[in-house]
């Protein structure tokens, strides 16, 4: 389902929201790391932020990228599945030639029946009392 509208629209959220997240989150750290005489929360949000960007440039990262543009590459089965579709559509067209035919068969033979029946009336002759 890579490819549905709407997994693109939750992979753009997921995405969005995730890196809103995190950069709020770096930017408060840096923010409370200036009022303190300590350098742990200016180094611990530096290494969020590595690791972060460890995420987004490794597998994690190439996979959202994956996942948001489509995958180019078809799916066997869908492949084989549309093959199936097609075959099936072919035989439902040839299907309907024939029943097509088949109905101007029997219209042409009620319209002789028809004729076949009115030529017998005619030609009936009439009882003698």
């Amino acid at each position: 389902m890579s490819g549905a509208p709407g997994s693109r629209f939750w992979g753009v959220v997921t995405t969005l929201g995730l890196t809103g997240a995190a950069m709020f989150f770096l930017f408060g750290v840096m923010e409370e790391s200036r009022n303190i005489p300590n350098p742990t929360p200016v180094f611990a949000g530096l290494a969020a932020a590595a690791i972060f960007f460890a995420l987004l440039r490794g597998p994690v990262g190439k996979a959202i990228g994956k996942m948001l543009e489509g995958s180019a590459v078809p799916d066997e089965q869908l492949v084989e599945r549309i093959e199936q579709l097609e075959d099936r559509l072919a035989e439902l067209s040839n299907d309907q030639r024939g029943v097509a035919e088949l109905e101007e068969r029997l219209d042409f033979a009620e319209r002789l029946l028809a004729q076949r029946g009115d030529a017998v009336q005619v030609r009936l002759p009439e009882s003698r009392p």
